[in-house]
């Protein structure tokens, strides 16, 4: 799998796309270097900021992660589904790069945000 920062780069000039690459960076970076807590930190901090997406998402996902690794997992993917729904509102097919349950989780955030 090709890593989604290299499909979102070419959209940095959108800030909410520039935001998305800097919270990812942040997340990989904390979680790369063993800083937890701040880890921890910034995924309650995203929660705050998408707090609709976080309720549908953890609708979607009940399986709650309950360690270190598991949160960085589930708050990557979760920010790479935020990417990508932030380009399809833009009118960008990428459409392809998702499978039908990402494509179908995307939906219910329209519907509701």
């Amino acid at each position: 799998m090709n890593d989604h920062l290299t499909a979102f780069e070419q959209y940095k000039d959108n800030k909410e796309i520039s935001d998305l690459i800097n919270e990812v960076r942040k997340l990989r970076e904390y979680y790369s270097n063993g800083q937890y807590d701040r880890m921890s930190q910034h995924i309650h901090s995203l929660t705050a900021k998408y707090a609709v997406e976080t309720i549908i998402w953890n609708a979607a996902n009940r399986t709650m992660p309950i360690s270190y690794q598991q949160s960085y997992i589930n708050a990557e993917s979760f920010l790479r589904l935020k990417g990508y729904s932030v380009l399809l509102e833009k009118g960008i097919k990428v459409q392809d790069r998702l499978t039908a349950e990402e494509l179908d989780f995307i939906k219910s955030t329209f519907r509701t945000a």
